[in-house]
C-alpha cells in the first residue's frame, strides 16, 4: 500500500500463485502517512496465509481495538482484496513475500531475460515507455495493464523528466511483478525529479 500523491492510494496484492492485482484509490482528503505504514502492518499480520474468500477477509479486517478512523479507512481498501476472484485455496501475501520469490526463481528468471530480448527491441520498449511522458506522477503497469504484449509477464514503474511543463525523457523500472512497489517508485520518483532538475539547469544555461 503506496500514496502515489496526497489524494491517491494505490493497494496490490499478490497470491501465491502468482496473481497481482492493483487497486488505485482517489480520496477526498490527504492521506496520513502514518495511517498508511499502520495499515500497511495490520494487513501484513492479518492477511497473509489468508484464503481469499470475501466473507473470510472480512472478518480478518474486523477488530473491535480499532478507533473508527483506523477502521473506516480498513474498510475503504478492503474491495482491493475482497474482490479478487480466486479459489479459495489462495493465500494473500502483501508487502514482504520474500519466500514467493525464493518459489518462483525460476519464473523470474525466464521474466527477466524477457527485459533482455525487449532492450535489442528498442522500438517496443521505447513504444511502452513513451506513454509515462505525459504523465504527472509516478505511472505504474502491471502485467497484462501493459499494451505491449512481450511486457505483460512484467511490471513497469516509470516518470516522464524534464523541465517545467515539457518532459524530454522517461526513467523506468521494469522487472517481474512481485517487485518491490514502494522502492521502485521511491527510486523512480527521485531519479525523476534530480534529472528534472539538471534538465532544467542545462535548458536555463542555453
Amino acid at each position: 500500500m503506496l500514496a502515489l500523491q496526497p489524494h491517491v492510494l494505490i493497494v496490490v496484492v499478490i497470491t501465491s500463485t502468482g496473481g497481482v492485482s492493483k487497486r488505485v484509490l482517489t480520496l477526498d482528503s490527504t492521506v496520513d502517512p502514518g495511517l498508511i505504514a499502520w495499515a500497511s502492518s495490520f494487513l501484513n499480520e492479518r492477511l497473509i496465509g489468508t484464503g481469499l474468500g470475501a466473507r473470510m477477509i472480512r472478518k480478518r479486517l474486523e477488530d473491535d481495538s480499532l478507533d473508527a478512523r483506523e477502521q473506516e479507512f480498513l474498510d475503504l481498501v478492503a474491495p482491493a482484496f475482497t474482490d479478487l476472484s480466486h479459489s479459495s485455496d489462495d493465500e494473500v501475501y502483501v508487502d514482504g513475500a520474500a519466500r514467493m520469490v525464493a518459489r518462483h526463481h525460476s519464473a523470474d528468471a525466464s521474466e527477466m531475460a524477457t527485459v533482455v530480448a525487449m532492450l535489442e527491441e528498442r522500438v517496443e520498449l521505447l513504444d511502452a515507455l513513451r506513454v509515462a511522458l505525459p504523465e504527472p506522477d509516478v505511472m505504474v503497469r502491471i502485467g497484462q495493464e501493459n499494451a505491449t504484449p512481450a511486457m505483460r509477464s512484467l511490471a513497469v514503474v516509470a516518470a516522464g523528466y524534464g523541465p517545467a511543463r515539457r518532459s524530454v525523457g522517461t526513467v523506468s523500472v521494469l522487472g517481474p511483478v512481485r517487485m518491490d512497489y514502494g522502492r521502485a517508485i521511491g527510486a523512480v520518483r527521485a531519479a525523476s525529479v534530480e534529472l528534472s532538475r539538471y534538465v532544467e539547469d542545462v535548458y536555463d544555461t542555453n
